[in-house]
């Protein structure tokens, strides 16, 4: 039972107040007796205060002789105990106190479990046994403590390991969206001053417009050979159509065989290139084209604007500073989620690097896949990857017995013609 000191104070206080106030002589006017107040010590009579005190620990309460043997457990040791001369001492409290607390241990109710409750407890009243005792269990618990130490310790190292790498990778990103900014900022003041216009994304006007017209023809397939080419990228793009509805841009869209095949499988499109014969074979066939300079168009569409962006067979057509601002623009106006996709003659075919590339007085320099890759990671893109396509005619590939010498060979000089870099809009 638990004392409560604060009513125990009150009920004092109450009562002492209430006998000092009987014993005052009664008076007509509320003023004290002149001989003050009278000595509430004196008149002090004890109160009955056993309603507040606790009953008493049930193991200090005297205990029956017959109640003994039923309450102590059963054991050889014990049940000598129980016989005379010593069954009249098991009703002590403190002989029976040791005895329950020693049949408690391991073991039970054994002559050991009494001898070492026995000697422990003498043990605790010499001062020098007793540190010694409270010492060697700190050693036994300090295995246990440590075991739990160490734990802790790794466990706030790795939630610290957790909170750098999350912070460094913040950091990581927002440094990257910073310098989005910056460049989308830079360019938007060289626009705004009246930057000189890029070159265009399609051929240079070097070469009459009507003659290109008929150079692709004669030097790049018919355009049943060109769609049969481009069909493969349909279900790259059909994945983007069905999430986003915005229109995939083509610079450079040529005779159109690539926004056709993007019309017949239901994706929103658009072109634009320079050559005003090349845009005219697409609205011919009823597609959506327009006259103009690839970046200058880039730079009047709003952020976010495409879906996806293509380029076939153009960036090798402008310098490397024009690529540069070519992919800051796609990148700023193609949405997060789309994709990129630029496709170039591929130069680490030896024929393609070597000659063929140069057949089309209009290109500049080829471009290393390598190279092309490193531009659009820099730049903000994702998850690009480097696809290589378009094989040399099989019947051009070398024979012999030796494979470790004619596969390099039909490696190099046969392998593909073109290669495709493609990266997605974070």
């Amino acid at each position: 039972m638990d004392i409560d000191l604060n009513t125990l104070r009150a009920s004092i206080d109450a009562e002492v107040n209430r006998r000092e106030f009987e014993r005052l002589p009664a008076r007509d006017d509320d003023s004290l007796p002149a001989a003050g107040l009278i000595d509430s010590v004196a008149a002090f009579e004890p109160i009955d205060l056993e309603g507040y005190l606790p009953e008493p620990p049930e193991e200090h309460q005297h205990i029956e002789p017959e109640l003994v043997a039923e309450l102590l457990p059963e054991g050889r040791f014990y049940n000598w105990l129980k016989r005379p001369p010593f069954a009249r001492h098991l009703q002590r409290p403190r002989i029976y106190s040791l005895l329950t607390r020693a049949s408690r241990l391991p073991g039970g109710a054994r002559l050991s479990n009494f001898i070492y409750i026995m000697a422990r407890g003498i043990a605790y009243r010499i001062p020098a046994l007793a540190r010694l005792l409270e010492q060697s269990k700190q050693w036994r618990y300090l295995p246990g403590r440590l075991a739990g130490f160490e734990y802790q310790a790794n466990q706030g190292l790795y939630a610290h390991a957790l909170a750098v790498q999350r912070n460094e990778r913040y950091l990581l990103d927002r440094l990257q969206r910073l310098e989005q900014r910056l460049r989308e900022q830079q360019a938007q003041a060289a626009r705004t001053a009246g930057a000189p216009a890029a070159e265009a994304a399609s051929p240079p006007a070097a070469m009459p417009a009507d003659l290109y017209v008929d150079f692709e023809a004669h030097f790049r397939g018919s355009r049943e050979e060109i769609r049969q080419r481009l069909a493969a990228n349909i279900p790259r793009f059909k994945a983007v159509a069905a999430l986003f509805s915005e229109p995939v841009l083509d610079l450079g869209c040529g005779r159109g065989e690539w926004l056709q095949l993007l019309q017949e499988s239901g994706i929103a499109a658009v072109g634009v290139d320079s050559n005003p014969s090349m845009v005219q074979c697409c609205l011919d066939a009823g597609l959506q084209a327009s006259v103009g300079d690839g970046l200058a168009y880039l730079q009047g569409l709003p952020d976010h604007s495409l879906a996806g962006l293509t380029a076939f067979h153009v960036i090798e057509h402008v310098p490397l500073d024009v690529l540069v601002r070519l992919i800051d623009e796609a990148r700023r106006v193609v949405r997060p989620g789309g994709i990129v996709l630029f496709e170039t003659p591929n130069p680490e075919n030896l024929i393609v690097g070597a000659c063929n590339f140069y057949t089309d007085p209009t290109h500049r320099n080829p471009l290393p896949p390598a190279l092309v890759a490193f531009l659009l990671e820099a730049r903000g893109f994702i998850r690009v990857e480097i696809e290589r396509r378009h094989p040399a005619d099989p019947k051009l590939l070398l024979q012999g017995q030796d494979d470790g010498l004619v596969q390099p060979l039909n490696r190099l000089l046969f392998g593909p013609q073109d290669y495709a870099a493609i990266g997605h809009a974070p």
